[in-house]
């Protein structure tokens, strides 16, 4: 199937998907953490499941297991979506998705490394989801990421086939014509972010299997910044982590420095692509000067979190 034909059934599938939101009331309501103020359509990101959907079929079944547990991620995460799920219903079909992926890929690790791989890939599918709050982050981050795995894919090495990422990325286009506006039409919801969490969670640890590098962090150091420091502060505060709060850089640059969603979105994709642009150029280099440089990244993206959240503790007191 070529791009111009998936990206018009993909058009196609959207604007059918917004028809029957509307019929059937999968609506997103405003509450005290919420970024927006009206009622607005949710689970627009199914797109990303059906890209995959479209890509799964045109390769012959390319992949399996790795679309068997997108699948399940897809299917409880729209039920989410729909009625609030249980948290030990989700996380158990995140581990049974992320078991999958780590079956196929069969990293030459041992069983404890396997452990920890577990869940930090299960807490990377959380904290996806968690820095899905405002118009436009979603689509934008997940934009630069998908471009610089496309680069290396093309220019370096390939280690995975390429529709994967392309299909992908021409549905994160079109969610953005829907999404990246002052009042977005529809919301990604959990079907989007998590569906996606699993796409790029896929398409690391390819990478890793065939770089055995843990560079790859680096093309998340603005997210993982601001989601790791995020729960240490809450922790500090004695906040439990579960409940609802407003303390993600995003959502300051929102509330306190008064950001549209756009600029915010705009602004932690460029971070992003700077991150990436350095790491990329660094992954023919000795690995300790790889390690060094995505410390220093991270290091910084930690400092810019404290400068920013110090100076928003300040800008609200006065």
């Amino acid at each position: 199937m070529n791009y111009l034909a998936i990206t018009l059934l993909l058009i196609i599938l959207s604007r059918i998907y917004i028809t029957i939101a509307k019929k059937y009331g999968i609506l997103d309501i405003p509450n005290h953490r919420s970024s927006h103020q009206k009622v607005t359509i949710r689970g627009g990101g199914i797109l990303f499941f059906l890209s995959q959907i479209c890509f799964f079929i045109g390769s012959d079944f390319a992949y399996w297991p790795f679309f068997l547990g997108l699948t399940l991620l897809a299917v409880i995460s729209f039920l989410d979506d729909i009625i609030t799920l249980k948290a030990l219903i989700r996380f158990l079909v995140q581990f049974i998705a992320v078991a999958l992926l780590l079956f196929y890929i069969d990293l030459d690790i041992a069983i404890f490394f396997t452990a920890i791989l577990m869940v930090g890939a299960i807490a990377f599918l959380n904290a996806f989801n968690f820095m899905d709050g405002i118009n436009g982050i979603t689509g934008v981050y997940s934009i630069v990421v998908l471009l610089v795995y496309l680069y290396i894919n093309t220019i370096k090495e390939t280690f995975v086939i390429n529709e994967v990422i392309t299909y992908t990325l021409i549905s994160v286009v079109i969610f953005g014509y829907y999404n990246f506006r002052k009042r977005a039409l529809f919301f990604a919801g959990d079907v989007g972010s998590i569906t996606m969490a699993f796409i790029l969670l896929f398409l690391s640890l390819r990478f890793l299997d065939t770089y055995n590098s843990i560079v790859f962090l680096g093309f998340f150091s603005v997210y993982g910044a601001d989601t790791l420091l995020t729960i240490l502060k809450r922790i500090r505060l004695r906040e439990k982590i579960s409940e609802p709060h407003r303390h993600h850089i995003y959502q300051k640059l929102v509330d306190v420095y008064e950001w549209s969603h756009m600029k915010v979105a705009i602004v932690y994709g460029l971070l992003q692509l700077i991150s990436s642009f350095i790491i990329v150029n660094v992954m023919d280099a000795a690995y300790n000067l790889q390690l060094v440089v995505l410390v220093c990244i991270l290091l910084i993206m930690a400092i810019l979190y404290v400068s920013v959240d110090t100076y928003a503790k300040r800008k609200v007191r006065v």
